[in-house]
């Protein structure tokens, strides 16, 4: 009887080990795609939701509908209403999808840079981590999903095909066009994004340059790419233009949103803004993350392009925390793009550690594990919430177990998606309070700074200012004011909703809310008292229907 083999039995752990890798970050991804599913709408979404609905009726963003966000995120939300319907899950059903796309991609870069899609497997397990604890609030935003496209952009401007292929330069050609096209469009979400196809262009022609080709060829990287980058945006200006939209969009980009930013560099220095930017994206968001690039950049390399995909990657995360600090905000949801690029790196370091610790397969497997549980458990990106993100989502999975009534829904919303001053529970007792009081051709408005009651109720907007930010921002208002007394009293709204303690001082440049701006408003008092009688109240909420009815 043959010994057994100790080589054979190692290899057999080795796979098996392997196998479990690859197994835990596809349970994990699995389990963070379900929640995200179950996220409600925060007030941006509703915001971009309203403006969707607009576009589907006919309308323009700005001028039909305003808000002071570029345009792409509409035209995100205006193809999901059109081709999955209106429901906050359709969103989520997109978010969901591509973000199962940006795990292949980063198994095609990983393969690519790092010589494991092993890698990218790990480095999208933590982006759809960190994308999940984001929390509904800072998810479904411009950064989000210009983060998927720049994950599909960077691998397309990557491409290199066969050498020996007759068709490589027009393939190669068609690769960094469709790439230029995705950060083109990632620019329409936020222009920062966009920034990133320099970049990849810079890389792409430096690869080339090393390759021996020409300068023509060197230079056909920033060509192409700017070219579909450039042919992006001519297509969204023409199309304002055409529909004559364009001042509107001007008025609100180029006018309204500066000083709206100006708010934020009150004593601030650029030097700082940038070093706050870099120093949150490190460390701020994910103890995960902060690891992982840690471990990917100390450890030795695992290819020869390694040090070139993680400078490539890095590069295009930095152009994006440029525009953060620019902004000034600091939101979250500000740092979405940026974080998946770092959670690619952070995947690698992950896999280079792991590689480590199979080497000694048990109590080096046994110390890896029991490091990663108090990596996952320490610094998260779950901000402004009243409870954690392990409540969160055990919430969420008893709600999936049990017997999913509207009733258990409308608790799960009333529990998890309330943030500040924002009720999920309020708006959408106030929308079913509208919705059985007017009909569905009705118009309505809402004084203050929740737009997703429009989109609960399903009744419009009597103004295209579907918030009162314009009219409550001391810069804006002399222009913004008269403007909304004409739209109502071209179109009188059925129900006017009254909003208390909607503060925000980042946002309107004081600590006055609604209710208490109407003082320096008169002529909107006046309409209201003329016109409307207090019908109900719902938490902050005063809803005010037309005299008679």
């Amino acid at each position: 009887m043959p010994a057994p083999d100790p080589t054979a039995k190692k290899r057999d752990l080795a796979f098996w080990l392997d196998r479990g890798f690859l197994a835990a970050c596809a349970i994990g991804i699995a389990y963070l795609l379900v929640q995200i599913l179950l996220f409600a709408y925060g007030r941006d979404q509703g915001i971009y939701a309203v403006v969707a609905d607009t576009i589907l009726r006919g309308g323009m963003p700005y001028r039909d509908a305003w808000d002071f966000k570029p345009p792409g995120i509409y035209l995100v939300f205006t193809v999901i209403r059109a081709l999955l319907g209106p429901a906050q899950i359709s969103v989520r059903v997109v978010e969901v999808l591509g973000l199962g796309s940006v795990v292949w991609a980063f198994a095609i870069l990983a393969r690519r840079f790092f010589g494991s899609w092993r890698a990218g497997v790990a480095g999208g397990a933590l982006a759809v981590l960190v994308f999940a604890q984001l929390e509904f609030w800072h998810t479904a935003q411009p950064e989000t999903f210009g983060g998927m496209m720049i994950a599909w952009a960077l691998v397309l401007a990557t491409f290199e095909p066969d050498a020996a292929d007759p068709h490589a330069q027009r393939k190669r050609i068609a690769a960094l066009a469709a790439s230029g096209a995705l950060y083109g469009f990632a620019a329409l979400l936020k222009p920062p994004l966009g920034g990133g196809a320099v970049v990849s262009a810079a890389f792409a022609a430096v690869r080339a340059r090393r390759s021996g080709a020409r300068l023509g060829a060197q230079a056909l990287p920033f060509l192409v790419i700017g070219a579909s980058s450039v042919a992006i945006f001519g297509s969204c200006a023409l199309w304002f233009a055409l529909r004559g939209a364009w001042r509107d969009l001007h008025e609100a980009l180029f006018v309204f949103t500066p000083h709206y930013t100006s708010l934020s560099w009150e004593d601030a220095t650029i030097p700082g803004t940038m070093y706050l930017a870099i120093e949150e994206w490190l460390t701020h968001y994910s103890s995960a993350n902060a690891a992982g690039m840690l471990a990917a950049v100390t450890l030795a390399p695992l290819a020869e392009r390694e040090r070139e995909g993680i400078l490539h990657v890095v590069g295009v995360a930095l152009v994006q925390l440029v525009g953060v600090g620019i902004q000034g905000k600091f939101f979250p949801y500000h740092y979405a793009a940026a974080l998946m690029l770092g959670a690619l790196i952070a995947g690698l370091g992950a896999y280079k550690l792991w590689l480590r610790a199979v080497t000694k397969p048990y109590w080096g497997v046994a110390v890896y594990v029991a490091l990663a549980i108090l990596v996952l458990k320490g610094r998260t990106a779950t901000r402004d919430t009243s409870t954690d993100f392990i409540y969160r989502c055990m919430a969420r999975i008893d709600y999936l177990f049990s017997a999913r009534t509207k009733e258990m829904r409308d608790d799960l919303d009333k529990k998890l998606y309330s943030v500040a001053d924002v009720s999920f529970d309020a708006d959408r007792r106030v929308a079913d309070l509208l919705r059985s009081r007017l009909g569905p051709s009705d118009l309505a408005f809402i004084w203050g700074f929740e737009p997703m009651i429009y989109d609960l109720s399903g009744r419009r907007p009597a103004s295209r200012y579907i918030y009162n930010v314009p009219q409550r921002v001391e810069w804006f208002r002399d222009r913004a004011r008269p403007e909304l007394m004409r739209d109502l009293s071209a179109h009188p709204p059925r129900a006017i909703v009254v909003e208390h303690r909607d503060v925000f001082p980042i946002v309107t440049g004081d600590s006055i809310d609604s209710a208490d701006t109407l003082r320096t408003f008169p002529e909107l008092q006046h309409f209201i008292w003329q016109k409307y009688d207090l019908g109900a109240t719902v938490e902050d909420f005063e809803i005010y229907f037309e005299k008679g009815r």
